[in-house]
């Protein structure tokens, strides 16, 4: 099952994925590297992601899409 959740970017390493943590529960998300090319993903960063299970025990989940989250304007 997915989810969606707001990550902020732990590590991000030119020409390797990214780590983030879930805002909301604090586990560990892994960025694939297409995703982290394609939104230049840099750490301290705050994105929306939709989240399954990952393969692996840790990280806990693997981002399938992201976005970067949008800033309140009033």
């Amino acid at each position: 099952m997915a989810v969606v959740a707001k990550c902020i970017i732990t590590n991000s390493e030119e020409g390797r994925g990214a780590f983030a943590i879930r805002a909301d529960t604090d586990e560990n998300v892994y960025f694939p590297m297409g995703i982290t090319e394609a939104l230049g993903l840099e750490e301290f960063e705050e994105v929306e992601a939709i989240l399954i299970k990952n393969d692996r025990p840790d990280p806990a989940w693997k981002a399938i899409r992201a976005r970067r989250m949008e800033d309140d304007v009033e």
